[in-house]
């Protein structure tokens, strides 16, 4: 999908049903991200070679950090991405679930799975286009003394 258009129509055409029930108040549409978050000592940033305070593209190097989280230091995960991100505190903020609606694209994979399933448990009413070419989008949120690095 390149263009909004495009992606509307596709979500009008496969799922028309599922957004023409939504009857709040917010929606947005934006990158979804899924934010696998966890407390880590200095050899994990060195490991990776990230700095705390910093947001960086993962290269190559950073790739296996994921996995890594996952399987060693038991992470949080959480919807983000900007917009996503914003309409979850929205949602949160209208204290009645469904009042907030996000779309956007992630994979048929494991990691889009258990992002809808994190949006969907703040109450936030999800439509995710299924791509099957492109993993879903994730960040590493490395946490030590209160910092982060992403």
């Amino acid at each position: 999908v390149k263009s909004l258009f495009q992606l509307l129509v596709l979500l009008n055409i496969s799922n028309s049903n599922i957004m023409s029930k939504f009857e709040g108040v917010l929606m947005g549409m934006g990158n979804p991200l899924l934010d696998i978050s966890a407390t880590v000592g200095q050899d994990v940033l060195d490991k990776y070679d990230v700095k705390l305070d910093s947001a960086i593209l993962a290269e190559e190097k950073h790739m296996p950090v994921y996995d890594d989280l996952v399987k060693n230091y038991n992470p949080m995960f959480i919807a983000g991405g900007a917009t996503q991100n914003s309409i979850r505190v929205a949602q949160w903020m209208m204290k009645q679930k469904g009042q907030a609606a996000f779309m956007g694209c992630v994979s048929d994979d494991e990691n889009g799975k258990k992002l809808e399933e994190c949006a969907t448990a703040d109450g936030v009413l999800v439509h995710y286009m299924k791509s099957t070419t492109n993993p879903t989008g994730s960040c590493a949120c490395l946490i030590k003394d209160g910092e982060r690095a992403l």
